[in-house]
């Protein structure tokens, strides 16, 4: 699916929200939001990183501290590491502040209002409305940033994102991305977006996506959506079993807890909570000849993600957006034993309850 990615839940818990926390909140009173923002206003956006980093370790479930992260990033042109906050907003900050999409747009709005021309508030705000789908509102910004800065990097790239996903003016959309790639060819996290707007556009684009996503993986950008675009592109392939270890990979990548539960039987269904990072692994007992058929759920998000494995632990088959964004599969056993599911949200960033159903 799109977005819960990702980022990369991996990068979320091992990348100092919860084990440098303690040790950076001495340092709170000496890192403020203030000073970030000082820095993005002088063009300092490496000092501008460092210094929202140490807000957001002081403060892990607050909002300003990510909030500027990203704009720095994004400004900087690392958009796996703004997407990977996005994705931590999602895991750490939403749970705790509901509305906090709404209070970000607030702060950009102010700021544009009192400078319309503001780069760094034209950037910061279409990151947002981009992560959180409001495309045709990111495109009015993005004409806005490109209207001042034809040549922008980001707003390129973004734009051309936002066009595809939204399924408007494709091949103006084409156009950004090829615009985007010719200006910063060696950039991975730019082949990445490409390959993300190839994957979940309107008009999705499997070989192209799968290229690009190639591109970035050896370029060193190993990270969990990769592999799910990945994934993606071999099931369109018709390469269920490569799709398999892409999916495989993805939930390896994201897990930093592994649950394993009692066997599910036949029409019968289990509730489980999903926390950041937690997998479950389900038992299926299946004789040879019989169907399997699982179904996942949630009044609490939206996005999961599951692959089975034999009864050896080889990955047979994975699922994504099997019904909606849920993911689910329904697959006839070869041989009689216990096959196992692996399930969890996408990117593994949600917090809620879980439903898996067997037919």
């Amino acid at each position: 699916m799109r977005r819960t990615i990702s980022a990369v839940t991996g990068l979320i818990l091992a990348g100092g929200i919860i084990g440098a926390a303690a040790p950076r909140a001495a340092m709170a009173a000496a890192c403020s939001s203030a000073q970030g923002q000082a820095y993005i206003t002088d063009g300092r956006y490496k000092l501008a990183i460092r210094e929202f980093t140490c807000v957001v370790d002081a403060q892990p479930t607050e909002i300003e501290g990510y909030r500027g992260r990203i704009e720095a990033e994004l400004l900087l042109g690392r958009f796996v590491d703004a997407v990977s906050d996005y994705a931590r907003i999602n895991a750490y900050v939403l749970p705790v502040h509901p509305d906090a999409e709404q209070l970000i747009v607030d702060g950009y709005e102010a700021r544009l209002n009192a400078a319309p021309d503001d780069i760094a508030a034209l950037t910061g705000e279409s990151g947002v409305r981009w992560w959180f789908f409001h495309y045709a509102t990111a495109l009015r910004l993005l004409d806005d940033l490109l209207e001042y800065r034809p040549n922008d990097l980001y707003g390129n790239l973004f734009r051309g994102s936002s066009r595809l996903l939204h399924g408007s003016n494709r091949a103006g959309g084409v156009a950004d991305l090829e615009r985007a790639l010719a200006m910063a060819p060696d950039n991975a996290s730019v082949h990445f977006l490409v390959a993300d707007a190839y994957t979940y556009g309107a008009e999705p684009d499997p070989l192209r996506a799968f290229n690009e996503a190639t591109t970035a993986l050896n370029a060193g950008l190993d990270t969990p959506r990769i592999h799910a675009i990945l994934a993606t592109s071999y099931v369109a392939f018709g390469n269920m079993a490569a799709a398999a270890v892409e999916y495989a990979k993805h939930i390896e990548l994201v897990t930093t807890q592994l649950v394993v539960t009692t066997p599910l039987g036949e029409r019968s269904s289990m509730s489980a909570g999903l926390t950041p990072g937690r997998t479950y692994e389900i038992p299926l007992p299946a004789t040879a000849g019989a169907t399997i058929s699982i179904a996942t759920s949630s009044k609490d998000f939206y996005d999961t993600i599951l692959v089975l494995l034999a009864p050896d632990g080889t990955p047979i088959l994975g699922s994504d957006d099997y019904k909606s964004y849920f993911a689910g599969f329904s697959w006839v056993a070869p041989a009689t034993g216990t096959y196992r599911v692996r399930v969890t949200s996408f990117e593994s960033v949600n917090t809620g309850t879980l439903v898996v159903t067997r037919n």
